[in-house]
């Protein structure tokens, strides 16, 4: 009798143990098939996830080296611009060094065409001023000594005499005079020839005594007779 107590005892464990073996290996199995589940969605979230960052990736190292070309060219062009600007400021300065060269070379030669002019001015003053001489001292001696005289050039004035051959008072004797540039006298076309002429200058030059000069002229033709 006890042992079939104890018989049905054990089957009731036994019984109860598959019940709750049963029933935890189901729950269990329920879990783990949620948390399976939640895992494989949390796989697929996360790939998703990598796939969208992968991506992004991409498509910022694309960005980036289209970035990273184009500031390429631009410090090529900044590069390229400061070189010509570096040409140029050194054109420029070549150029404002001829400039003031020039300027320079132009302001010498219209110092030196300003003091030409007062030169020429100041010789042609003292040039007219002797042909004045020339004329007034020639009229005091036109009715004394038969004098007459024409103005050949602005720089050449003839000496004519007259009434010194008393075989012929209309032969002409004559002389012509000149100054130059540095005030000195000069005698040319002496027709008679007379001696001494050329020491008979020097003195000119030396006494700028024209009257004297014109008397003795007209003594040395008389000496030609």
């Amino acid at each position: 009798m006890a042992e079939e107590e104890l018989q049905k005892l054990e089957v009731s464990l036994k019984q109860v143990q598959d019940k709750f073996i049963g029933e935890w290996k189901g729950h269990f199995e329920t879990e783990l098939d949620k948390k399976a589940e939640k895992h494989k969605e949390m796989l697929g979230s996360g790939k998703e996830t990598i796939a969208h960052l992968e991506e992004e990736l991409k498509k910022y190292n694309e960005d980036s080296n289209k970035k990273l070309e184009i500031l390429q060219q631009q410090a090529e062009e900044v590069a390229s611009l400061e070189k010509e600007l570096r040409e140029l400021q050194i054109c420029a300065t070549t150029l404002l060094e001829k400039k003031e060269q020039e300027d320079k070379i132009l302001n010498e030669k219209e110092e030196h065409l300003a003091k030409e002019k007062q030169e020429i001015s100041a010789i042609e003053d003292a040039t007219n001023f002797k042909l004045k001489q020339f004329i007034k001292g020639t009229e005091y001696f036109e009715d004394r000594l038969a004098l007459t005289f024409k103005k050949i050039d602005e720089d050449h004035l003839q000496f004519v005499f007259k009434c010194i051959d008393p075989n012929d008072w209309e032969k002409a004797f004559f002389f012509t005079v000149s100054v130059s540039s540095d005030k000195q006298y000069s005698v040319k076309d002496c027709v008679p020839e007379v001696e001494d002429l050329e020491s008979m200058v020097q003195e000119l030059n030396k006494t700028d005594n024209f009257s004297k000069f014109v008397i003795s002229m007209r003594k040395k033709f008389k000496g030609t007779l």
